[in-house]
C-alpha cells in the first residue's frame, strides 16, 4: 500500500491551531548542499517548514503541527522524498541516507530512512513493501473479470488491509487510512467502468444506479456516474460535443446544486483551452447553471480567453539563452514556433526530451519552422548543468521567474509539461498543442505550417 497513501492530504478535524509542536531531529548523509523542507498538507492550508541542516548533516528542530496527518520531508537540491505521519507533542530522529536507484530506465534518488520514535509503525506502514492495490488490480485483471467477481475478490483484499491498519497504535492514523480506505472503495470499483470489461454489466449497472447521484454529499460518486454514462452514450447527432454534455447534466440531474457543480467546472475548463467553438459552449453553459456568481467568473474567462482562441494575436513575453541575452517571441517572427515548456524537476517534461530531439531532427532545416524549449526552473543553475549534460541542438531559454513570468500569465500555465505553438506572422495556433512523443506529431505540424 505504500504508493497509495503517499499522495495522502487528509484533514482531520478538532485539532487546534495551538497544538503541541512536534520535535524532531538527526541526520542525513549524501546531501552535498541544501536543507530540508517539511510539507505538511491540511485540507486547504500547506505548510512548509525549512530544516537547517548542519556542516556535520545533523539536524534538530520543532514543528508546528497544522493537524495529524501525512507529512513530506524532502532534499529539495537531490530530488529526494519520505513520508511519515505528523502528530502534535511527537518525537522522532531519523537517520536518512540518499542513494541512486533506477527503474523503468529512469535513475532517481531515494532517501533510504532509520526512523526512531513515536509513529515507527506509521512509517513503516507508508513506507513498507506491502504491494498497492493498483498493483494487485491492473487493468488486465479486471478486463478478465465480471463485475460481481470483481467486487467480491476486491471486497476482500480491502477487508484484509483494513486488519493491517488496526495493528498501527495511533488512533489519528488509523481514522485518516480506514477513512481513505472506504473512500477509495467506491473510486476503485468504478476502475470496471474504465476497463475493457462490459460497461453494462448488469451487476455494474445496478451498484452504479443505486447510489443517490443527486445528493451533493455524493458529488464524486455522481461525477463518476457521468463520466460512465458518457461513455456508453454518444455525443447527440447534429450537437457539438460541449451542447451535448450540458444536455446530459439536465438529464441525468434534477438538483440544481449537483448540475451547477458540474457545469460551473466544465465551462471554466473548456474556456481555459480557448477552443474555436467556445462561442457555443459558453451560451449552452448559460442555459444549464442557475449560479450567478459563477455566471460572472465564466464571463471574465470568456472575455479573457477569447482572445486566446486559434488566429488571436500572441502576446509577447520574454525569456533569456544561456549566456543571459533577452528575447521575445517577436524575435523569432518569421517562422512559425513550436514551444516546449519544461522544468528539470518535472519528470514527464524531462520523458519527453528524447522525443523532442527526434522531432527537431526531422525539422532541422526547414525554414518555416523553429523549435524551442523554455525552462520554468527557478535555480537557474540545475538547468544550466542539464542543458550542458543532454547538449539539445534545438534552442533553449528561460524564463527565471518561472509560473511568475509573462509567458505563464499571458497563456495561463499553472502545469507543465506543456507545448504551444505559433504561425509566423505571430498568431496563436494552439496553447495546448500535441506532445513531441504523441504518434501524430509531425502530422500536426505539417497540417499547421501550411
Amino acid at each position: 500500500m505504500k504508493k497509495i497513501f503517499l499522495t495522502l492530504m487528509a484533514c482531520l478535524t478538532g485539532a487546534s491551531a495551538s497544538a503541541q509542536d512536534a520535535q524532531l531531529s538527526g541526520n542525513i548523509k549524501g546531501m552535498t548542499s541544501g536543507n530540508l523542507m517539511l510539507i505538511q498538507y491540511v485540507g486547504d492550508d500547506v505548510r512548509y517548514d525549512t530544516l537547517q541542516v548542519a556542516a556535520d548533516g545533523n539536524f534538530q528542530t520543532s514543528v508546528k503541527v497544522l493537524a495529524p496527518a501525512t507529512a513530506y520531508l524532502q532534499a529539495e537540491e537531490m530530488r529526494a522524498t519520505t513520508t511519515f505521519f505528523l502528530e502534535p507533542g511527537m518525537k522522532a530522529n531519523l537517520k536518512i541516507g540518499i542513494k541512486e536507484v533506477e527503474q523503468d530506465g529512469e535513475k532517481y534518488n531515494k532517501m533510504v530512512v532509520d526512523y526512531h520514535g513515536d509513529n515507527r509503525d506509521c512509517y513503516d506502514y507508508l513506507n513498507g513493501d506491502a504491494d498497492d492495490l493498483f498493483e494487485r488490480w491492473p487493468f488486465e485483471r479486471i478486463d478478465t473479470l465480471t463485475f460481481a467477481t470483481y467486487r467480491e475478490l476486491f471486497l476482500k483484499d480491502i477487508d484484509r488491509e483494513k486488519a493491517r491498519v488496526m495493528s498501527v497504535k495511533s488512533l489519528n492514523f488509523r481514522r485518516q487510512i480506514l477513512q481513505q480506505l472506504q473512500e477509495q472503495t467506491s473510486a476503485s470499483l468504478c476502475r470496471y467502468a474504465w476497463s475493457e470489461a462490459d460497461k453494462m454489466d448488469p451487476d455494474f449497472v445496478a451498484w452504479i444506479e443505486s447510489f443517490d447521484r443527486n445528493d451533493p454529499d455524493q458529488i464524486d460518486m455522481a461525477g463518476r456516474y457521468l463520466r460512465w454514462y458518457g461513455s456508453c452514450h454518444p455525443d447527440e447527432p447534429g450537437k457539438n460535443s460541449h451542447e451535448s454534455y450540458f444536455n446530459r447534466l439536465r438529464r441525468l440531474f434534477f438538483n440544481q446544486d449537483v448540475i451547477n457543480s458540474f457545469a460551473d467546472e466544465y465551462i471554466q475548463s473548456v474556456l481555459k483551452d480557448a477552443p474555436e467553438d467556445m462561442d457555443d459552449a459558453y451560451e449552452a453553459y448559460l442555459k444549464t447553471s442557475t449560479n450567478e456568481q459563477a455566471h460572472a467568473e465564466a464571463k471574465r474567462l470568456y472575455d479573457h480567453y477569447s482572445k486566446l482562441k486559434k488566429g488571436a494575436v500572441a502576446a509577447d513575453f520574454e525569456m533569456y539563452d544561456k549566456e543571459g541575452k533577452r528575447y521575445t517571441l517577436k524575435d523569432l517572427s518569421g517562422r512559425a514556433v513550436y514551444i516546449d515548456c519544461w522544468a528539470t524537476w518535472c519528470g514527464p517534461c524531462v520523458a519527453e526530451t528524447p522525443y523532442m530531439e527526434k522531432l527537431y531532427q526531422h525539422f532541422k532545416g526547414d525554414k518555416r519552422l523553429e523549435i524551442i524549449s523554455i525552462s520554468l526552473d527557478q535555480n537557474r543553475r540545475l538547468w544550466e548543468r542539464k542543458v550542458a549534460a543532454d547538449k539539445p541542438e534545438w534552442r533553449q531559454f528561460i524564463c527565471p521567474d518561472n509560473f511568475k513570468s509573462q509567458l505563464c500569465k499571458n497563456y495561463d500555465i499553472d502545469g507543465i509539461p506543456r507545448f504551444l505553438m505559433f504561425d509566423r506572422e505571430g498568431r496563436i495556433i494552439s496553447l495546448d498543442a500535441p506532445r513531441p512523443s504523441h504518434e501524430g506529431i509531425v502530422e500536426w505540424i505539417e497540417q499547421n505550417l501550411r
